[in-house]
């Protein structure tokens, strides 16, 4: 089990809803998509599937595998990143038949990502990180169709598609305890279990705490296989130095994870299917 944390953040900054880290910056700014045959780009997906039944996925384009020293990308020259379920960006884009009666139909199926500096929800806040572009899209899948598959493609200059990658998401699942809006002694263990064991894949979760004296900590854990159970202290995840009196507001944000390979076409990456579930409570002294 690997295990990881964050320090606490000043209490001024606990007044605003987003926390901004500093972008890349020297020889690290971003460059063109152009820039870079796809064999020399390294390309991380995610696909998350999370309690609304939405897929949200996100594309990392970089000139490495370190995400801190690696450039990142940002598409130029009309290059365009895609995403669709269940059907290949490609079969969407080569129909010539009347399958879709216009191109609202089609653009309900078939995303084009969008561009955003990197991006983390944590629900109580969320943390952007400028200077590091990552593209984005929001698909629906088709109602009652399990297991879903996510594809993203991309498309270089000329209209030459050279990424398809895709990866099957896991089974959903629920949370079970603790209930949402409970509240908990920082004595008492906090003891944390989910529906529908799923042997093959691994399980994250990521905690974010934000507290009534203005403190606040993020708190990041690899579960490892999936058990359906797992035990966090207080101890683990309060900001250090949080005040004995505090009360805190708590979210665990758990993450079922199938990982496969991106295209070939790439020099290298990773690509995630996630099923994502969130609960909050409060811990009090």
């Amino acid at each position: 089990m690997e295990f990881a944390r964050k320090g606490a953040i000043a209490p001024i900054l606990t007044l605003l809803s987003v926390l901004f880290l500093a972008g890349c910056g020297g020889s690290n700014h971003p460059a063109p998509s152009t820039s870079y045959a796809t064999s020399a780009i390294y390309a991380f997906m995610k696909a998350v599937q999370d309690e609304s039944g939405n897929v949200t996925t996100t594309v990392q384009l970089r000139d490495g595998l370190d995400p801190v020293a690696a450039r990142y990308l940002y598409l130029a020259g009309g290059e365009t990143l895609y995403t669709s379920l269940d059907i290949s960006p490609r079969q969407y884009l080569s129909f010539t038949d009347n399958l879709f009666g216009n191109s609202l139909d089609l653009s309900q199926y078939l995303k084009v990502m969008g561009a955003r500096d990197l991006y983390t929800e944590y629900f109580l806040f969320n943390q952007i990180v400028l200077g590091k572009p990552e593209y984005h899209s929001l698909n629906t899948p088709t109602a009652g169709l399990s297991p879903v598959r996510a594809y993203v493609d991309f498309e270089r200059t000329g209209n030459v598609l050279s990424g398809e990658t895709s990866i099957e998401l896991p089974a959903p699942f629920q949370i079970l305890a603790p209930a949402s809006g409970a509240s908990v002694t920082r004595a008492t263990p906090v003891t944390l279990t989910w529906s529908n064991v799923d042997a093959m894949a691994t399980m994250r979760l990521d905690v974010a705490v934000i507290c009534d004296d203005g403190l606040r900590n993020t708190l990041n854990r690899n579960l490892g296989a999936d058990t359906g159970t797992t035990t966090l202290n207080s101890a683990d995840y309060l900001p250090a130095g949080v005040s004995a009196s505090a009360t805190c507001q708590v979210a665990f944000i758990l993450q079922r994870v199938h990982s496969g390979a991106v295209s070939p076409n790439f020099a290298s990456g990773i690509i995630e299917g996630v099923q994502r579930r969130t609960v909050q409570f409060t811990t009090t002294p």
